[in-house]
């Protein structure tokens, strides 16, 4: 019994640290906290209302775009 207890309390932890914000109020760039604007290689970005994608290099190399997952 205790040992349910406790499991259910480490999972319940670690759910809701995947979850947060960071700490500076920006999105995490993750798939429950995706980013609008690339800053970052590989953060995971919005394309539109609902499909994400991962942020690349763009061509010029000068910056990072939100490239499709498929």
């Amino acid at each position: 019994m205790l040992r349910a207890v406790l499991f259910t309390g480490l999972l319940t932890t670690l759910l809701a640290c995947g979850k947060a914000k960071s700490s500076s109020g920006k999105p995490a760039g993750t798939t429950s906290d995706p980013v609008v604007t690339c800053e970052r290689f590989a953060e995971v970005c919005k394309l539109d209302g609902s499909r994400l994608g991962v942020c690349a290099t763009d061509r010029s190399g000068s910056g990072f775009v939100c490239a499709s997952q498929h």
